[in-house]
């Protein structure tokens, strides 16, 4: 992908001003992406749900998240040039994040 979203959306799993809602295991997944610069995850207000999967899928809207790209922006890679990371909002590192997701899944 090399389109991608301005901002982080109000329900982005990136936000570190969002109660975390992913399990641990999915943030880790995400989270981690974040550092290989291969990498990509795409908003899921650009995406589709596959019934037969149960999966979000990529369609020829699908645009990358902005919290994906300023978390990774975070851990030193690269991002694409005219994105503007959203600091303030976003945790500081794929740890962090990881640890924000496993504190809440144990005080549920």
């Amino acid at each position: 992908m090399c389109d991608f979203v301005k901002k982080p959306c109000k329900h982005c799993p990136f936000r570190n001003d969002v109660t975390p809602f992913l399990h641990p295991d999915r943030a880790a997944e995400i989270a981690y992406a974040a550092e290989n610069p291969y990498s990509d995850f795409p908003c899921h207000k650009t995406t589709e749900y596959n019934e037969d999967t149960e999966d979000l899928e990529y369609t020829d809207r699908s645009l990358t998240c902005a919290g994906f790209l300023t978390l990774r922006a975070q851990s030193g890679e690269d991002i694409p040039e005219g994105f503007e990371p959203s600091w303030e909002i976003i945790y500081t590192d794929p740890y962090e994040m990881v640890q924000a997701y496993e504190e809440q899944w144990e005080n549920r």
